[in-house]
């Protein structure tokens, strides 16, 4: 997750470099700035993203307890009870 998140953020920092902001989404990003779109190792569905209203980004994955839970982080960086993963 870690990785992926990782690749993912190396990529919307080249498209925001180029574009001069974050795209609407990560779908954006294929294939000029990433090849393919990494899944969620948890839900085997897409990462969460959005662009924040000063400019920035939210990317995280649901985490162990496989909810959604808002972008809200649990105890621990992977907590394996509660929270979501976020970049």
């Amino acid at each position: 997750t870690a990785t992926d998140q990782a690749a993912l953020a190396c990529a919307l920092e080249r498209y925001r470099l180029a574009n001069g902001q974050f795209p609407e989404t990560l779908e954006a990003l294929v294939p000029q700035f990433i090849p393919q779109l990494p899944k969620d190792v948890i839900g085997h569905a897409d990462y969460h993203y959005h662009r924040t209203d000063d400019g920035h980004f939210l990317l995280y994955s649901i985490g162990w307890n496989d909810q959604d839970d808002d972008a809200k982080p649990g105890k621990t960086v992977f907590d394996d009870k509660q929270g979501d993963w976020l970049w």
